[in-house]
């Protein structure tokens, strides 16, 4: 649950920590991340202490919440990847993901926002 941002730091204006809250069973992580054309990246983690199972959600959005993406593995999906899936745009054009972690999610992210 260590995350270095320090790759990232050309595209990252300001991020909020990354603090752990713990409950039985489940530690969660939850942070933002502003990017430098302010564009938002909400990040959520669950880790399930008994399996070991990491339940995420990554919701990356324009400045005036504008959905982008997001990619989550919180329910079933009638996908080959399910439960790991993507929102592109919006929440009703869901997509096959491959299982995502945050630094996949913010090297997505610095392709789209450095490329051009």
């Amino acid at each position: 649950m260590i995350f270095d941002l320090s790759p990232f730091q050309s595209i990252i204006a300001f991020s909020s920590p990354f603090e752990p809250v713990f409950r039985p069973g489940v530690t969660q992580i939850r942070s933002r991340i502003t990017f430098i054309d302010q564009s938002v990246l909400h990040v959520r983690e669950n880790y399930i202490l008994s399996s070991g199972w990491i339940d995420y959600a990554y919701q990356w959005q324009t400045s005036n919440h504008q959905l982008l993406m997001r990619w989550d593995n919180a329910h079933e999906v009638n996908l080959p990847t399910s439960p790991h899936h993507q929102h592109i745009g919006s929440e009703e054009n869901v997509q096959s993901s491959e299982p995502m972690t945050l630094n996949k999610v913010l090297a997505f992210i610095a392709s789209q926002l450095t490329s051009g």
